[in-house]
């Protein structure tokens, strides 16, 4: 009994780091989600009375989404303000470095930094534009932290209806 509300404790802790995690990327909230599944699923749950396998397929769905959170919503805000296809490819680019360079804080100043030096070297726009465009980018970060916590938040209800 007392193991369960340890176990029940620590699930709780992972979802909520998991949320953290889409504003601290040093934090990986997809797989912190998994082991809150796993961990109630395998240890929690009764054997043979785990979380049933439409459970698991629209968890794999919801974490690929969650995945192309980041990349999608960047590359479309750059377009829409302004953006060459070549800032869309920065902007991914500035998030996947931005990761491991000057964390958390590189996934929102590189992509800006890339796609701001795209469109004044490489695309030879004005510099006013070039920052509006930038700011696309700012906006696609953003963007993807509210649509990534608004999975997460599905996955984690779905995750307490299914069980």
């Amino acid at each position: 009994m007392q193991m369960d509300i340890l176990l029940w404790i620590v699930v709780l802790v992972l979802f909520a780091l998991s949320i953290a995690g889409i504003f601290l990327p040093v934090l990986p909230d997809t797989i912190l989600l998994w082991a809150g599944f796993l961990l109630y699923h395998f240890f929690i749950a009764d054997p043979g009375a785990g979380l049933p396998a439409s459970f698991w397929w629209g968890m794999v769905v919801f974490s690929i989404l969650l995945y192309g959170a980041d990349l999608l919503t960047n590359m479309y805000f750059v377009k829409k303000y302004g953006g060459s296809k070549w800032s869309s490819v920065a902007a991914a680019a500035g998030i996947f470095l931005g990761i491991f360079v000057f964390p958390p804080f590189g996934m929102i100043v590189l992509p800006f930094v890339f796609v701001v030096l795209v469109e004044l070297l490489v695309q030879n726009q004005p510099f006013e534009r070039a920052v509006k465009a930038g700011f696309g980018s700012l906006i696609g970060f953003l963007g993807s932290a509210v649509v990534k916590v608004v999975l997460q938040v599905t996955m984690i209800i779905w995750f307490f209806l299914a069980r």
